[in-house]
């Protein structure tokens, strides 16, 4: 069964944040989406990054960069999913963390962002 989990991020534009989810199972995380309240514009040195991390609390497994190329301009209240990175790190062990942050480049950009992850109970075979 799938469920979702929302993780409220709200930070300054110089202001990096990081928050934690722990299970006391074994999941996969399949996705992340991510609304902004405001919006974040798109700039080419003065940008936000959100990641959620992989099992490993060091891989970026999803993100999201506000950097002018990447993935972009968050819209006022409108969702967009988060780039899966591919990184094979999208199974948390029981009693692992997930990480998730928001950082920046240059001046950076205020988020009032919230990141919804969802998640699916991942079966040892």
């Amino acid at each position: 069964m799938k469920f979702q989990v929302a993780v409220h991020i709200e930070a300054g534009a110089t202001a990096n944040k990081t928050k934690y989810l722990a299970f006391d199972e074994r999941y996969k995380l399949t996705g992340v989406s991510i609304v902004d309240d405001g919006g974040v514009a798109q700039d080419g040195s003065n940008f936000s990054i959100f990641q959620v991390f992989g099992s490993n609390g060091s891989t970026a497994a999803f993100k999201w960069s506000t950097e002018t190329g990447k993935e972009g301009t968050l819209t006022d209240g409108v969702a967009a999913s988060l780039a899966d990175q591919k990184s094979g790190l999208d199974v948390y062990e029981a009693s692992t963390s997930v990480k998730i942050t928001k950082t920046h480049a240059g001046s950076g950009a205020a988020v009032d962002s919230m990141l919804i992850l969802s998640f699916e109970p991942a079966r040892k075979v």
